[in-house]
């Protein structure tokens, strides 16, 4: 009887934390619907070894990424914050009611790049926010990652910036 206790709190336990299924959002929520429909500047990365700065760069659709650096602006990530809160409440609601219970947790995140071409340089910095969703059906929104909505939020926050 005290093994199937085990067993079943075993069980239950790990169910809950893998039916806490993230999805994430960009934020503002108009930023989700924001299209790159204008023409692209040509840029090569120097560092692509910051490989979640330059996947969120690739996701944002902002330049067209090239792998030659002979015709192209270069730029140069810098290590991104991001900022989270600093307790991890939200997500006991999921866990507990087994993924039923939805709760989200914010991310801000400090994003730069400098970007040279023809002897100038400029320097691009962002405030982005993102929101994580824990909830059982977020099943259904597997294509949410962090860095696919995080491109998404440094896409909105570059065209708002460029008005």
């Amino acid at each position: 009887m005290k093994v199937f206790k085990i067993a079943l709190y075993s069980f239950l336990i790990s169910n809950s934390l893998w039916s806490c299924i993230p999805s994430y959002i960009a934020y503002p929520r108009e930023y989700n619907h924001a299209k790159s429909d204008f023409k692209k500047q040509r840029a090569f990365v120097v560092n692509k070894d910051l490989k979640e700065e330059f996947k969120i760069l690739k996701h944002s659709d902002i330049y067209e990424i090239v792998e030659d650096s002979s015709y192209a602006a270069k730029i140069t990530l810098h290590p991104m914050k991001t900022y989270t809160p600093p307790c991890g409440n939200p997500m006991i609601g999921s866990m507990l009611t087994v993924g039923l219970l939805p709760s989200g947790f914010p991310y801000t995140i400090s994003y730069s790049y400098d970007i040279a071409e023809n002897n100038t340089a400029k320097n691009y910095q962002y405030k982005l926010q993102v929101y994580q969703s824990l909830w059982l059906f977020n099943i259904f929104r597997l294509g949410r990652t962090f860095s696919k909505q995080s491109g998404k939020a440094l896409l909105g926050s570059y065209m708002a910036s460029s008005k």
